[in-house]
């Protein structure tokens, strides 16, 4: 049954209006309180008893979880790119700058300001195991050391071009005329002819006759012409690119000046006994890549004379 409104005179102002119901009001305010905590209650249990996403969190949930998959994606990829980069690393150093007698690229260069300083300022809150902060470190890192790589290709290219010849630069003839000496000492340690004691032998020694030519063993230019009364007397230096120096002692006379090029067979000088020498001999070394090594590897002492005349220049009558 539909309950009549009831209506009073307003005595302000002389109209009938309805009269107000308090107790509806009041019960409107009950039922929506009731109807949040009730709501409240389901998000509760929803959430925390049936362990439900909440819409929002389900597509924040959903969103993160594909940011973490391109971020592991991301870091695969680095991890491949890493690995191709460590090779060509490798091989740069052991075989394309050995090759032309480069060095190595050391490592304070390769890393050169990596680690240490904090780089990321904006990921500062993020724990440092934080796959963002290691990706946006490796990929610096990556840039920094693929910069370097690029830069000692184009050095190892620019070598190439100039290595047409590389072939004539390298010692490869025996110092004088196969016949002319006997060697008397080889590379390795030995007992020292004025101490007595084992010391290491940096070269090889060719006893002969006094003012037997001298050749030089590879295309290069002269470094050093030096003469001193200890040590290795008159001696000559000549740099032959590609990492390689020869070293040629106890001459007699000397035909070449520094800055001079010379090739494969020119006559530098005259063999002789000049410095600590026990007799008249050449001292020969080849010094490769800042080390002492064996120039036995480096010649054919078997060679004919004549095939060696063929390859060298008489000495000028001087």
């Amino acid at each position: 049954m539909t309950k009549t409104a009831r209506y009073i005179l307003n005595p302000k102002t002389l109209r009938v209006e309805k009269k107000k119901n308090k107790h509806r009001l009041l019960k409107t305010l009950f039922v929506l309180a009731a109807g949040a905590v009730l709501f409240a209650l389901y998000l509760w249990i929803y959430a925390s008893v049936l362990g439900k996403d909440l819409p929002k969190t389900a597509v924040l949930r959903r969103q993160n979880a594909d940011w973490q998959s391109r971020v592991e994606q991301m870091g695969a990829r680095l991890d491949r790119d890493e690995e191709v980069l460590s090779l060509l690393e490798v091989r740069d150093d052991r075989i394309y700058r050995s090759v032309y007698g480069m060095d190595e690229i050391p490592a304070a260069v390769r890393y050169a300001g990596i680690g240490g300083n904090n780089r990321y300022p904006a990921l500062l809150t993020l724990d440092y195991n934080n796959v963002l902060r290691q990706t946006a470190f490796r990929l610096d890192e990556l840039a920094k050391r693929a910069y370097v790589q690029s830069k000692s290709l184009d050095d190892v290219a620019a070598q190439a071009r100039e290595a047409g010849d590389k072939a004539a630069h390298i010692p490869a003839i025996p110092p004088m005329v196969p016949g002319s000496f006997r060697q008397s000492s080889p590379f390795g340690y030995r007992s020292d002819p004025f101490l007595g004691i084992g010391k290491m032998h940096t070269g090889m020694d060719f006893s002969c006759d006094p003012g037997n030519p001298v050749y030089a063993v590879g295309d290069g230019t002269v470094i050093l012409v030096e003469s001193d009364f200890y040590g290795y007397g008159n001696h000559i230096e000549v740099d032959h690119g590609f990492g390689y120096v020869s070293r040629y002692s106890h001459l007699a006379d000397m035909f070449a000046y520094v800055g001079q090029k010379v090739s494969r067979g020119d006559c530098i000088a005259l063999s002789g006994k000049s410095g600590r020498a026990t007799g008249p001999h050449l001292h020969f070394e080849i010094i490769y890549r800042h080390d002492y090594v064996n120039p036995a590897a480096y010649m054919d002492l078997d060679i004919s004379p004549e095939d060696y005349y063929a390859m060298v220049r008489k000495p000028d009558k001087r």
